[in-house]
């Protein structure tokens, strides 16, 4: 299995348990299912409940969002256009600099600006009804997924969407 972090802060994004999809070679889509999941009661190994106590008929709860978001703890943000500019502003400067910190060599990372300008062109129309994803550290100097809703053949389709030069892959 691969897991991809965030190169800057290390947080898991996502995992190639899902559907993905590099797209020009610049922007990883992930596809996203809305889900409903049950909490069910949590019973520790080697604990033994005291004969004293009594079971208060607790209610099962449950929680719902996209897999994604559930299953690797994202965070919600929120940016106007002109904020999301902003942040790539200073994402950009330091993500090059991580990128110098692994000694990419400069042809690398040549192509590797290349590659992210040609992301943010597909990103930048999405901005106005997109949702926006940091990792779960909350760092707000890491990679931020895109959330975009998307008609495919009459059924709406939800992506995350990510910066490839942005994100290290892990095989484990």
């Amino acid at each position: 299995m691969l897991i991809f972090k965030d190169l800057i802060t290390g947080d898991e994004m996502f995992t190639d348990s899902s559907k993905i999809k590099l797209i020009n070679g610049c922007v990883w889509e992930v596809e996203c299912n809305y889900i409903i999941r049950k909490q069910g009661e949590v019973l520790l190994d080697g604990a033994n409940p005291s004969a004293e106590e009594f079971d208060e008929g607790t209610d099962e709860t449950s929680e719902s969002g996209y897999d994604l978001v559930l299953n690797q703890r994202l965070v919600e943000t929120s940016f106007s256009k002109a904020d999301y500019k902003n942040y790539l502003k200073t994402y950009t400067k330091t993500l090059q600099e991580k990128w110098k910190a692994l000694e990419w060599s400069e042809e690398k990372i040549t192509e590797a600006k290349a590659k992210l300008t040609e992301g943010v062109k597909k990103i930048l129309p999405l901005i106005g009804d997109a949702s926006f994803f940091m990792g779960e550290s909350s760092d707000p100097d890491g990679i931020i997924g895109v959330l975009e809703f998307r008609d495919v053949d009459g059924t709406e389709k939800v992506y995350m969407n990510f910066f490839k030069h942005g994100l290290e892959e892990e095989k484990v």
